[in-house]
């Protein structure tokens, strides 16, 4: 059965996260188990874990995050993306300052402290159509054969010469399909064609200006001038379908 887990300080907080998050699951038939956990920071900044794996990220399905600190709430935040670049963090905000600050960060979803049900219920029904409708993992033709890259790994795609390359948080690689064969199959599923060189997981974005797009990384990618109203629209589309707020 896939977990979600629960991280809070005050710690008392996680049971209510924990009792509220049980009675939407139930109300909605989901097959998921809310479990708290007991990761902490240590004096030296590190992530604690329990002795026999229990803890591991790795083992989760999101990561429910409520830390009266809202910088080591995102620092917490940044190590386990670390571990696990694909981790879907639900970040509790204390304040209407917490939320803005968060939209900074690549969290799955924000929520209010004082509106939580409601909050965790779009989260839920969010993480559940993406379950059912989007592949997690999307498979590249390279010249060494299949690259299955985590579909929020994939930063952006860029056309360079006969070369597509897939710029991922990690790395970049080459790839033998052409980006009108790559739009075809990100359909969908959070991308835009920003420009005829470059298409872009939205997931990524931080800000749409005029000319440009802001990515997490800090680079700035341009947009063409005659798609720039499209972009738009998709990307409002995208964060609203996010119910970030």
């Amino acid at each position: 059965m896939p977990e979600i887990g629960i991280l809070c300080r005050p710690q008392e907080q996680a049971g209510k996260v924990r009792q509220t998050l049980q009675l939407i699951l139930a109300q909605n038939g989901l097959t998921y188990a809310a479990r708290e956990l007991s990761l902490s920071f240590w004096e030296d900044g590190e992530i604690g874990e329990e002795k026999d794996g229990r803890e591991d990220p790795k083992r989760l399905s999101c990561l429910i995050l409520a830390w009266d600190d809202r910088e080591k709430a995102f620092e917490l935040a940044e190590m386990l993306w670390e571990r696990q670049p694909s981790l879907q963090i639900i970040y509790i905000a204390q304040g209407n300052e917490d939320i803005f600050a968060a939209l900074q960060m690549p969290f799955f979803h924000l929520v209010r402290v004082f509106d939580m049900e409601q909050g965790l219920r779009a989260a839920m029904r969010k993480l559940e159509r993406l379950k059912n409708l989007l592949p997690e993992k999307i498979s590249f033709t390279s010249s060494g054969g299949k690259l299955l890259v985590q579909r929020r790994d994939i930063v952006y795609l860029e056309s360079w010469g006969h070369v597509v390359l897939l710029h991922t948080r990690k790395d970049v690689s080459g790839i033998t399909e052409n980006l009108s064969q790559c739009e075809e199959k990100l359909k969908g599923m959070g991308f835009v064609r920003i420009h005829r060189s470059f298409l872009v997981n939205m997931y990524h974005i931080v800000s749409l200006e005029k000319e440009s797009v802001l990515l997490l990384s800090g680079e700035r990618l341009y947009i063409s001038r005659y798609r720039y109203a499209e972009v738009k629209l998709e990307f409002e589309s995208y964060i609203r379908r996010l119910e970030f707020i």
